[in-house]
């Protein structure tokens, strides 16, 4: 009888999460494991049992896989760097969260999203709120951040003046243009000349994109044509770095400011020196891992403010394609194909 009651006590006391982990730095298709484990509901006084719902699959997460990105997840950590779940459970010291309410990373430190279920510290996590889509929220806090905070933290933007940025099509670069739009900033968007090219050149202006041209073109007299009645562009935001980056610096107005946020090409970013010197151009680098170091909860909670009011006048939206977390595998694949332009989000909870 007590034999009984014992084995009832512990099936109450644990419930099984799925989670994926890194099993060694490589290949995402060869370093994961999927693994179950079983995840306590007795819980200390100051952490949450969390739920989680949705995961996106970002670039950062493959390279933290692959052991190339500035920083690194031990072997054996559960891969995913935000996310968004639900509070099942609070911790009796616990005073920020409660049952029901909708969390996502602090983003202070490597966070494992991909999971169907977990307990953090109170001080992992992030409340958001309930009237934005959870797919949204779950890719808060690294595309949509990132690019709000390289509009608003570089370079005194107002309505009328002009940015121009590379990798237009990626998540950052979809969310600048629709920023920027919504104040009133024009955008000249560079992508690949890819056989999607086309579609990517209509999707980018259905969102507010007011130039869209190739890599290539960007190199010709008719470009310079294209845009010469137009203000030079004030900021100009690489995430490819190499010959693409040369050309955003050459095409920047005298001392007008370029930011390096990604380096898709793995080619340095080389400027001409007659760049520096005779026209000031100024050249800046951001990572959102270093911002949130040096920056409050409250600075980040008017980030997030800002951003969700975008989503709530639908001036914001983000291209998402959902998959099961059952189906990991397909869609850790999808994620790696170039110019489906969307991203992958996981349902962690099928």
């Amino acid at each position: 009888m007590n034999s009984t009651r014992n084995i009832i006590s512990l099936v109450r006391r644990y419930s099984t999460s799925r989670s994926v982990k890194i099993a060694s730095y490589g290949s995402p298709s060869t370093s994961l494991k999927i693994e179950n484990e079983n995840i306590t509901d007795k819980i200390s006084n100051k952490d949450v049992l969390v739920e989680m719902l949705h995961a996106p699959i970002n670039p950062a997460d493959l390279n933290i896989i692959q052991g190339t990105y500035g920083t690194n997840v031990q072997v054996g950590g559960v891969a995913g760097m935000e996310g968004v779940g639900v509070v099942k459970k609070v911790g009796s010291g616990v005073t920020g969260l409660k049952e029901n309410d909708l969390v996502v990373p602090s983003m202070k430190q490597h966070f494992g999203s991909w999971r169907s279920k977990g307990v953090w510290s109170e001080q992992q996590l992030f409340k958001v709120p309930s009237d934005i889509p959870t797919e949204y929220l779950s890719t808060i806090s690294i595309n949509p951040t990132t690019a709000y905070l390289l509009l608003n933290d570089f370079v005194k933007l107002s309505q009328g003046d002009v940015i121009i940025q590379n990798a237009s099509n990626s998540m950052v670069g979809l969310s600048v243009i629709q920023m920027a739009k919504a104040r009133g900033i024009k955008t000249i968007n560079v992508i690949r000349n890819s056989p999607e090219f086309e579609d990517n050149v209509q999707r980018l202006k259905q969102l507010g994109g007011d130039i869209v041209v190739s890599e290539e073109y960007v190199r010709t007299p008719a470009f310079r044509k294209l845009i010469s009645d137009l203000p030079s562009p004030k900021l100009a935001l690489n995430a490819v770095g190499g010959q693409s980056a040369t050309e955003l610096s050459r095409i920047l107005a005298d001392n007008g400011t370029l930011v390096t946020y990604g380096g898709m090409s793995r080619e340095p970013v080389t400027i001409p020196t007659s760049q520096l010197i005779f026209r000031n151009i100024q050249i800046r680098g951001f990572w959102l891992n270093k911002w949130i170091e040096q920056h409050t909860d409250s600075e980040k909670q008017s980030v997030y403010d800002a951003i969700f009011d975008l989503i709530r006048k639908k001036q914001f939206k983000l291209m998402i394609e959902k998959h099961k977390f059952s189906e990991f595998d397909q869609a850790l694949l999808k994620s790696q194909q170039s110019g489906h332009g969307r991203k992958i989000v996981l349902d962690l909870q099928l």
